[in-house]
């Protein structure tokens, strides 16, 4: 595990920001998922000791964080969601700047400003004020000054805030490409679950302060055992209404689309579906057990509490 905390608590006064939270983060790449609120940016800078949690602990490598020792900082990378750059500054006095705080020496925080600022496609900008720069090249040179003194854990919160949908491709690719070229263990924070599913392995979604569920994205997506995707052709709706008639359970079923999903219970067997409607004369396309999307994972528990509450 490269990041462990226990039970860390954050109040805003009478606001409960995180509630008792635990996790135990293994060395691959991480998505915090949730709403707008969930506590994905309070739990970041929590764990950076950026503000202090009210109770709990944690580790990072061989680091206790609540002795806030200031090595940490050569060993992690924050691309924060808030402006953080310095008005005056070009990107190479700026990116430099941030390597020296990190520990850096001058002569190679400057070498290595220049890098990543080709890195991440600023190279021909390196010497412009920050002032002229657009919404995406700020981002792009966020990142670059969580990445300028090579971290081995980067926390990346809400990199695609205020892209177009090409500057958020763009961002995207860069991303995976710090993960997978460079290396690096990321923790990618965001509202929005396509960045997640495609720049991170393994997932924890938050709601109200809280961990609805944790784990790799392929496990926690893995379809149910006895539930399979079922296309048929030429007659759906007879196949449908024959699979009922032998006591199987049909799912989403769309009229315009020539799958559904069957749950199959013991002790019916994927071979019984072809048995039963080659009888009667309909022919099996495709079956195939079902796999959830992230969509599908986030909503079933992000929005539990809400058909709780429906059904009470």
């Amino acid at each position: 595990m490269i990041l462990e905390i226990e039970n860390y608590t954050v109040n805003y006064g009478s606001f409960r920001a995180l509630n008792s939270i635990s996790l135990k983060l293994p060395v691959t790449s991480i998505g915090l998922l949730g709403p707008n609120g969930a506590g994905k940016s309070t739990l970041i800078k929590a764990i950076l000791g950026l503000i202090k949690p009210d109770s709990g602990r944690g580790r990072f490598m061989h680091f206790d964080l609540s002795s806030r020792d200031k090595r940490i900082r050569q060993y992690v990378g924050y691309m924060p969601e808030s402006e953080c750059l310095i008005p005056g500054f070009n990107a190479i006095q700026y990116v430099s700047y941030c390597a020296q705080l990190n520990g850096m020496s001058r002569r190679d925080a400057f070498k290595r400003a220049h890098r990543v600022l080709y890195l991440v496609g600023l190279d021909e900008a390196r010497y412009r004020k920050l002032d002229t720069y657009s919404t995406g090249m700020k981002q792009r040179l966020k990142l670059a000054q969580a990445i300028v003194h090579d971290p081995y854990l980067l926390f990346l919160d809400e990199p695609t805030n205020g892209l177009d949908p090409d500057g958020r491709e763009e961002m995207l690719d860069l991303i995976r490409e710090i993960a997978e070229i460079e290396n690096r263990c990321i923790v990618l924070s965001s509202h929005l679950m396509r960045d997640v599913e495609r720049c991170t392995e393994y997932l924890v979604i938050l709601k109200d302060g809280q961990v609805k569920t944790e784990g790799y994205i392929r496990d926690l997506c893995a379809g149910e055992a006895d539930r399979y995707l079922l296309r048929v052709s030429p007659d759906v709706e007879r196949a449908v209404n024959t699979l009922k008639s032998k006591g199987i359970e049909v799912q989403n079923r769309h009229s315009r689309e020539p799958s559904f999903e069957v749950l199959l219970r013991q002790p019916v067997k994927p071979r019984d579906l072809f048995e039963i409607l080659i009888t009667e004369g309909i022919q099996i396309r495709q079956l195939v057990p079902r796999n959830f999307t992230v969509e599908e994972v986030y909503r079933k528990y992000v929005d539990l509490e809400k058909e709780l509450a429906h059904a009470v």
